[in-house]
Formats: C-alpha cells, structure tokens, sequence
C-alpha cells in the first residue's frame, strides 16, 4: 500500500478587520475630509450628508458623525479646508515682490484657473459657496474675498509705487473686479471654452480691471 503525504492547506483568511492597519484620528479625519470635499462638490453645500460620504469612503456612518458631530460641523470643516487652499495660493503668489504687480496679478489668475484640474473639489466647492446666500455661510465667504482684495490691494499699491499701475486707479475696486471677472473665467472654463480663447479673455479682463481697456462681453450661448 502506498501513503500519500497530507497536503498542505492555506491558512485561512484573517477575520474581518484584522491585519488592517488601524489609522490614527488625524488620518482618519483627514480621509473623511477628502471624500467629504468631493461629496460636497458633486452635490452641494444644501445636500451632501453624513451618509453619501461614509458610503463614498467605505465606512460607518457612525464613524463620520464621530469626527463631525453635526452637519454644521462637517460643512464647517469642508469650508475650512477651500478656505485654507485659496489664501495659501493667494499668499504664494502675492509674495513674490521680485516680479512686477501686474504679472503677479496674472500669475494669480493662472493658479485659480488650473485649480480646477488640480484640485477640481476645491474649485466645484468654492463656486458653490459663492453663491449659497445662506446667513450661516454668506458671511464667511465675503471675509474670505475681503481677504484676497486685501493681498490685490497691496500688490496694486506696489505697482502704483513702481509706476507700473496707474496712479488714479482705485486699487481696491480694480482687486474686486478682477477677482469677480476670475469666477467668471473659471465658469467659462467649466463650460469648455477653447483655451487661447479664454486666455485672451483673461487678459483683456485684467486690462480692464487695471483702467487700461474694456472687458469684452462674454459670447453667450445659442
């Protein structure tokens, strides 16, 4: 008779939840917060709930009203973070004093517009935000363009100091429409408006918020 040596079994699967490295409260938080961006860019300020981002990151609810207690909370913390994006880009490039203010105006306008492709949540978030008149959020929204017409301002007055911007412009007014005529741009860009085209939209906008030219009216669509 001959023997056969046993063969050999696979051990078998870990339950479930073992073998997982368990993250740490700050990234887990961070994680909840990533999803909730991009929750809250596809369906709004209004609508995005606890539930759609613990789907979206593979967890319990539970565990996304344990970081954020309250929708107040959660929409609170999503703001915080496209807050903290735009006046960290704001700052970035209104630091640099070594370039003349109008290139550090266009500069600018240049990051906003490519936010969309590196940080689409961000941007979806922000246009969002800027028009949900809400008296729990409005508020919060106009601080943070008086913020970046603050970082404008001061770059056109150095501008104005080199004699590269006009002497008589209004600074903080040319800072509002340029900002303003930014949203405008990245809206067009959304909507799929030829790049050279819109470049050159965005040129003659900042000429206009500089006193130098007119705006051209936006091409309306049929």
């Amino acid at each position: 008779m001959s023997s056969s040596a046993p063969r050999s079994q696979a051990p078998p699967p870990p339950p479930p939840g073992r073998g997982r490295k368990r993250m740490a409260p700050e990234e887990r938080r961070a994680q909840l917060l990533e999803h909730a961006l991009r929750v809250f860019a596809r369906r709004g300020l209004g609508r995005a709930a606890h539930a759609e981002i613990a789907k979206e990151a593979g967890v319990a609810v539970s565990t996304v009203f344990l970081y954020f207690p309250s929708r107040e909370s959660l929409v609170e913390a999503v703001l915080d973070e496209v807050e903290a994006f735009y006046k960290a880009m704001a700052k970035e490039c209104h630091a640099r004093t070594d370039l003349p203010a109008r290139e550090v105006l266009r500069r600018h306008g240049s990051a906003f517009m490519d936010s969309l492709e590196s940080h689409p949540d961000h941007t979806r978030v922000l246009l969002d935000w800027s028009t949900a008149f809400r008296d729990d959020i409005w508020p919060r929204h106009m601080a943070l363009i008086d913020s970046l017409v603050a970082s404008h301002t001061a770059t056109l007055r150095r501008g104005q100091e080199e004699g590269t911007i006009r002497a008589d412009l209004d600074v903080e007014t040319a800072a509002r429409v340029h900002i303003g005529s930014a949203n405008l741009l990245l809206s067009l860009r959304i909507r799929g408006m030829d790049p050279e085209r819109l470049r050159a939209v965005a040129r003659s906008f900042l000429a206009a918020a500089l006193g130098e030219g007119t705006a051209p009216e936006p091409a309306v669509a049929r």
